[in-house]
């Protein structure tokens, strides 16, 4: 299954298992649950589920033939205006919304992710940072090979593509001065610091201008979690540019 058609709709708002379950169910044409969750590699519950979730937003159609059910779905230039009017119907409510978010301008938000799919969404919101560099503290060796693979094969190519540039600080070490060794052609900029008291256990972004995201990779804890607030956004920015400029 092409793993940029995954990301794509996942972008525009599908999970990653219902993006599975319509790229299998649009592959085949139409067919049943059980042969859509096999190709699809999902259970056949959870395939069940999502098929009726995805009937119910319009996007897949069900027809019955000898007390079997058939399952197809919208062509993806269909799919495309669905979520063009979605889009154009929230877009009517942002001046609500934000009215809304107002009365409630002093109270920090906070997003929590979990698992891979958790993480992916949060890593996700470090595209948006358009107005200044993502500012990370990171350690590599940390992290799961299976997420650096799509650190580097997905994430990387959209940051680069959106020129968005990063500044990274992490520790003085092999995986991190290959790392480093890449800056120019990544978009980025590294130090690295030779110092046994400066250990990084977790990865934090500073970003946007008012974000905080902190990403915890082992696997009893895999989770991140977005703080939304201008002034803890701007301390961890004045630790990270003192840290900076010192070193």
């Amino acid at each position: 299954m092409d793993a940029n058609l995954l990301i794509t709709l996942q972008n525009y708002g599908l999970s990653e298992k219902e993006a599975r379950v319509y790229l299998t169910t649009l592959e085949l044409g139409t067919s049943i649950a059980s042969t859509i969750a096999r190709r699809a590699e999902l259970n056949r519950a959870t395939t069940y589920t999502l098929l009726e979730d995805l009937k119910r937003d319009g996007i897949v159609n069900e027809t019955t033939k000898e007390w079997v059910k058939y399952y197809s779905v919208i062509s993806p230039d269909i799919l495309l205006k669905q979520l063009e009017q979605k889009y154009e119907s929230f877009k009517e409510k942002v001046p609500e919304l934000l009215a809304m978010a107002e009365k409630f301008g002093n109270k920090p938000k906070i997003q929590f992710f979990e698992w891979w799919a958790g993480m992916k969404k949060m890593y996700n919101d470090l595209l948006t940072s358009t107005t200044e560099p993502i500012c990370a503290f990171l350690w590599l060796e940390v992290i799961d090979k299976k997420f650096l693979e799509y650190l580097y094969k997905e994430f990387l190519p959209q940051r680069i593509k959106l020129k968005i540039k990063a500044k990274v600080i992490s520790h003085t070490g092999e995986t991190n001065k290959e790392y480093k060794s890449v800056d120019k052609k990544s978009f980025k900029e590294t130090k690295l610091i030779k110092d046994l008291d400066f250990i990084l256990h977790h990865e934090i972004n500073i970003y946007g201008d008012n974000r905080v995201a902190i990403a915890m990779f082992s696997d009893e804890e895999m989770s991140a979690i977005i703080i939304h607030s201008k002034k803890f956004h701007d301390t961890m920015l004045s630790i990270f540019n003192f840290i900076w400029k010192s070193k």
